[in-house]
C-alpha cells in the first residue's frame, strides 16, 4: 500500500511538472542559422534574403543604427526574432573579435520571440 502511494504522488508529481513545463508557453530550442540585425532585415526581406545573408557583414550588423535596431536569426528560411534582454547580449557577442554572424544559440522560444541562453560560432 505505501509502495502504491509512493507511486502515485510521484505520478502526480512529473505530471504537474508537465503541465507548469506546458503551460508556461515556451520551449528550449537550438538554432544554427546567421545573425542579422533587424534593419538590415526590414530593408531586404523582399529580396533574397538568402543572398543578401551571404553579403551581409558583421561589421554592419554593429554600427550604432542596426545594432539599436535589435537582432534576429534566420535558419532555413525561418526568422526569428530575439528580445530586448537578448539583443544586448547579441551585440556583446559580435563585438568580440572572433565571433561570427553564424552562429549555433540555444533560447527560450516563447510564440515567435527569443529569449537568448546561450550563443556560439558555428
Amino acid at each position: 500500500m505505501k509502495k502504491a502511494f509512493l507511486v502515485l504522488a510521484a505520478l502526480c508529481f512529473v505530471s504537474s511538472l508537465a503541465f507548469a513545463q506546458g503551460s508556461s508557453g515556451s520551449e528550449t530550442v537550438m538554432i544554427k542559422g546567421d545573425i542579422i540585425d533587424n534593419m538590415c532585415l526590414d530593408a531586404h526581406k523582399t529580396e533574397d534574403l538568402a543572398a543578401f545573408i551571404k553579403t551581409h557583414s558583421k561589421q554592419c550588423a554593429i554600427t550604432p543604427a542596426c545594432e539599436a535596431s535589435g537582432y534576429a536569426i534566420v535558419a532555413e528560411g525561418i526568422v526569428n526574432k530575439f528580445d530586448q534582454d537578448s539583443n544586448a547580449k547579441i551585440a556583446e557577442f559580435l563585438k568580440k573579435e572572433d565571433s561570427k554572424l553564424q552562429v549555433a544559440v540555444t533560447a527560450q522560444k516563447s510564440g515567435e520571440v527569443l529569449s537568448l541562453v546561450s550563443v556560439e560560432n558555428q
